[in-house]
């Protein structure tokens, strides 16, 4: 059986927490247009992709953020 409880989650970073994000028009160090896909999931970046510039990839110093989230969890 489910059950809705009130948890703490973990917020996914996003380009604009990278270091080498530059600016609002979506570029980056890496990219002139960051890419969809890492738009959608900025963690992806972990390696040098084909058509980026240098090496640079994810990094970021700041601290995840969390949010108060309903989810549903299985209990007996």
């Amino acid at each position: 059986m489910q059950h809705l409880v009130d948890k703490e989650v973990n917020v996914p970073f996003t380009c604009w927490d990278c270091r080498h994000f530059c600016d609002r028009n979506m570029n980056c160090a890496a990219f002139d247009v960051i890419p969809d896909r890492f738009m959608e999931n900025a963690e992806s970046h972990t390696s040098v992709v084909e058509g980026q510039k240098g090496t640079f990839v994810f990094e970021t110093d700041k601290e995840r953020d969390t949010m108060r989230a309903y989810v549903l969890e299985d209990f007996d």
